[in-house]
């Protein structure tokens, strides 16, 4: 019986085809190359005041531009979240080697004459580690912690054209006859435009009317504002150093 043998038959090597494949490999490692060398091109950079966008780079060792591949987001947020002006931190990478930072401060409130701390919006007390705290009142006496913490919270949720136009904060609860406390959250606050201002704590917001209580009310001479009732119930009392007691400007609106 005749048996067919099956013909082997040998593939031809296809030199065009390996030179095509070689050269797609070559490009695709040369490029993850370049793109891994390729240095962050930019930085955007949201949320900071206090720290300016070179402090916040140079703290995050970025400042010589590394590869845009080398740096590790998750670190580098864990790494700025160490300083005591940032609450939290996000970084992320984004299109054309840019590097997303985004952050929310913790910003300094006011500094602690008697304990020369500063304390944060988020009512913590931290040591004074650099100078550049301009602009932020002063604490000028004890004050009970709770009631400290209170108060820089509250600050932290005023205007900023507000916020810098006090000048120092003494605290100044009120007692009835009997001597016992009334407002245990009672703060005078010197302005900057020579006004006094008694506020509660809890209601601090209300002084974002600052300005438009003094336009409104067309005040022109210099006296002491009672905002810690509420808000309705305001009023100004102009200084009157000849008499003893001030005369009274503009109450209940």
């Amino acid at each position: 019986m005749e048996t067919r043998e099956k013909k082997k038959t040998k593939k031809k090597f296809n030199i065009a085809r390996t030179l095509v494949f070689v050269l797609i490999i070559y490009i695709i490692v040369c490029l993850g190359i370049r793109i891994y060398k390729e240095p962050i091109r930019h930085f955007d950079i949201k949320g900071n005041k206090v720290l300016s966008d070179i402090e916040i780079i140079r703290e995050l060792g970025l400042n010589e531009y590394p590869s845009f591949a080398a740096v590790s987001p998750k670190k580098l947020s864990k790494e700025l979240e160490k300083n005591p002006y940032v609450k939290s931190a996000k970084i992320n990478y984004k299109w054309n080697f840019v590097l997303e930072i985004e952050i929310e401060e913790n910003r300094p409130m006011f500094l602690v004459k008697l304990e020369d701390k500063v304390a944060l919006s988020d009512g913590s007390l931290i040591d004074i580690y650099d100078d550049n705290l301009i602009g932020i009142p002063t604490l000028l006496n004890t004050t009970p912690d709770e009631i400290m913490k209170t108060l820089a919270k509250s600050l932290g949720g005023l205007d900023d054209g507000i916020l810098y136009m006090i000048n120092d904060i003494e605290y100044k609860p009120s007692y009835n006859s009997q001597n016992q406390v009334i407002d245990e959250y009672r703060f005078l606050l010197s302005m900057n435009d020579k006004n006094m201002v008694y506020i509660n704590a809890k209601r601090l917001k209300s002084l974002n009317k600052y300005l438009d209580i003094i336009a409104t009310n067309k005040i022109t001479s210099n006296g002491t504002l009672y905002l810690d009732g509420t808000e309705e119930n305001y009023f100004f009392k102009k200084y009157e150093p000849t008499t003893e007691e001030p005369t009274t400007e503009k109450s209940e609106q």
